[in-house]
């Protein structure tokens, strides 16, 4: 079974303006987030990006998880990850761990509101499914039938 997961990607606007299929998280003290994405998140789970305010935030895309690539592990020539620029982020932060996906939807339609008040990043949606009134495995598979994914450059 396909496990779900809640990215947060602060206001959107970065992750919105993203040219290609990922989205980068900072890899966090220790690395503790390279290791709970390497660790916790399978090739066809399902993340759900969700925007960040201080009493929760909004699901604003969903997407299948196919990997990750650390910026690190490419430091003479970025082949499988890109900076910030090439990516069309606004800013210089570090977000080394590039989430790579597939078949992402918008659900801002939606309108999908969480209130989630925890300092984590990626987050398990069964430890927090009582924050969010709407069932995201039921808005998961009505996406599959109903909607078309967001085409990228290739």
């Amino acid at each position: 079974m396909k496990e779900h997961f809640i990215i947060r990607v602060k206001d959107g606007k970065n992750f919105k303006n993203s040219i290609y299929p990922f989205w980068g998280i900072k890899r966090g003290k220790n690395g503790q987030f390279k290791t709970q994405v390497s660790n916790r998140i399978k090739q066809g789970d399902i993340l759900w990006f969700m925007t960040s305010s201080k009493y929760g935030g909004k699901i604003i895309a969903m997407a299948e998880y196919c990997g990750f690539y650390d910026r690190n592990d490419e430091p003479l020539l970025n082949i499988n990850t890109k900076t910030n620029e090439e990516q069309g982020w606004k800013g210089n932060e570090c977000w080394d761990i590039q989430l790579h996906y597939t078949n992402l939807y918008n659900t801002e339609k939606q309108n999908i509101e969480a209130c989630i008040q925890c300092g984590g990043n990626v987050l398990q949606y069964e430890t927090f499914k009582d924050k969010i009134p709407s069932d995201l495995y039921e808005h998961y598979k009505n996406f599959k039938i109903y909607s078309e994914p967001k085409v990228f450059i290739s």
